[in-house]
């Protein structure tokens, strides 16, 4: 059976991986592998490196039990939406994330929470897939964008600070400068998501 903090740690290391991945992609050099680890907020330090292969093989899917189903990498499909809303409980009993996931899946309730998925082209209102009033939706059609890579995407997207660091919210989210709303950038199942919420509105 796989626990939300299983499925939070698993979410970590696919993202890492693919991570690493796209650095070979790239470059051989260690400073740009090093560079695009730090720049999705991965812990590149000596002692975190020695302890990588351990953490991917306590991970592995074999150790769990049971697989989970696949999740679609159609962001307009059910089966995507019910990962997505796994993956933000997930995140929301996790210590860490466990506000920005409450935050993401009040938006989710709400109505509020978007998914884009720039490499296919496509914006959607998330939805709750488990819900009555959407147990038979297979799927919804999403908002035609431009295409672009997640690069491009995130350079044009993702607010910086004046270091040059990406702004974050004291929940850990990130601020979409085209909006000023909330965002976030992770994966749903093996896919990158890119997620944006409104900010919860200041009392006066």
């Amino acid at each position: 059976m796989v626990t939300p903090l299983q499925s939070v740690r698993l979410q970590s290391a696919q993202f890492l991986l693919k991570a690493l991945k796209e650095t070979e992609q790239q470059s051989d050099t260690g400073n740009s592998r090093t560079a695009l680890l730090q720049r999705y907020g991965i812990d590149t330090s000596s002692s975190s490196s020695q302890t990588l292969s351990a953490l991917l093989s306590s991970l592995s899917p074999a150790t769990t039990g049971t697989e989970e189903p696949a999740i679609s990498n159609d962001v307009t499909t059910a089966s995507f939406m019910a990962g997505l809303k796994k993956s933000l409980e997930a995140m929301a009993e996790t210590a860490g994330t466990s506000a920005q996931g409450k935050s993401m899946l009040a938006a989710l309730e709400a109505g509020t929470l978007t998914v884009t998925d720039p490499l296919s082209g496509v914006t959607i209102k998330a939805w709750d897939a488990d819900s009555a009033e959407e147990k038979d939706t297979d799927s919804k059609a999403g908002t035609a964008t431009e295409k672009s890579g997640w690069s491009a995407f995130l350079k044009a997207h993702l607010s910086r600070d004046a270091d040059a660091a990406f702004t974050k919210t004291a929940e850990g989210s990130y601020i979409d400068k085209t909006t000023g709303d909330n965002a976030y950038f992770g994966t749903v199942g093996s896919e990158y998501v890119y997620l944006t919420w409104p900010q919860a509105k200041s009392e006066a």
